[in-house]
């Protein structure tokens, strides 16, 4: 989470992360379980760097890479570095049920 400028949020259970990294760059990947319940507004207070992609989004789903989520966040290279050493920092919701949310997080080097 240092890497990417951020903190992990409270309530935030089932947490997974992975040095994706290589010799010349830096890339982490974590996964982890939110409630669902203000799952925006709780991930904009961890990530103040990130936007919400609300635009991007059609019905209940985002697409994001060829893939789709509930609701995306990424700082753009327009913006300023994300707080933290991470050039890009993206993150992917999915709803996993009523009561939670399934975050993924990718920080990177370019």
């Amino acid at each position: 989470m240092e890497f990417a400028g951020a903190r992990m949020p409270r309530q935030a259970t089932d947490k997974k992360c992975v040095d994706d990294g290589g010799w010349l760059d830096r890339s982490y990947s974590a996964e982890f379980t939110m409630p669902r319940e203000d799952v925006v507004a709780r991930l904009q207070e961890a990530f103040p760097r990130v936007r919400h992609h609300v635009t991007e989004c059609s019905g209940n789903s985002c697409a994001v890479a060829g893939c789709e989520w509930d609701t995306c966040f990424s700082n753009s290279r327009e913006d300023s570095a994300p707080t933290g050493q991470a050039a890009i920092v993206q993150l992917e919701v999915r709803y996993e049920d009523r009561g939670s949310a399934r975050v993924q997080l990718k920080a990177f080097n370019i």
